[in-house]
C-alpha cells in the first residue's frame, strides 16, 4: 500500500472517532440538562430523553460515525483499525475537562498517555 491510499482511510477514521467522542459529550450534556435517571426509570422517560436536543444530536453523531467506520474497516484489518477507537477515550477526557469543567486527575493523564503510546506502537509496528 502506498502512503496516499492510506491517508484517506486515516482521515475518515479520525473523523469517525471525533464524531463518536462528540456523541458521548452530547449525551453527557443532554443528561446534565435532563437530569438523573435510573435503569428502570429510563424506559418510561426514553421518549422525552431522546427529544432532548443534545441527546438527539449525539445519536446523529454516532450514526454518521458508524457509517464512516464502515469505510475504515472495509480497507483495514479490524485488529489494526479498532484500537484507534481508544482515541475517543482521550477526546472524551478533553471534552469533559475543557467543556464540562470536570476534574483532570493524574490517573486520567497517565491513562491517556498509555492509550496514545499503545496506539503508536500498533501504528508503527502493528501492521
Amino acid at each position: 500500500m502506498n502512503l496516499i491510499s492510506e491517508v484517506r482511510p486515516l482521515a475518515v477514521a479520525l473523523f469517525s472517532i471525533v464524531l463518536g467522542a462528540t456523541g458521548q459529550f452530547l449525551f453527557r450534556l443532554g443528561m446534565l440538562q435532563y437530569g438523573k435517571v435510573t435503569v428502570t426509570g429510563i424506559w418510561r422517560q426514553l421518549g422525552s430523553i431522546l427529544l432532548t436536543p443534545a441527546i438527539f444530536f449525539g445519536f446523529a453523531c454516532f450514526g454518521v460515525s458508524s457509517i464512516l467506520w464502515l469505510v475504515v474497516i472495509s480497507r483495514w484489518e479490524l485488529s489494526f483499525a479498532y484500537p484507534l477507537v481508544a482515541l475517543g477515550y482521550v477526546l472524551a477526557i478533553l471534552y469533559g475537562t475543557l467543556l464540562l469543567h470536570e476534574t483532570i486527575t493524574i490517573p486520567k493523564i497517565l491513562g491517556s498517555l498509555l492509550i496514545l503510546a499503545g496506539i503508536s506502537v500498533l501504528g508503527f509496528w502493528g501492521t
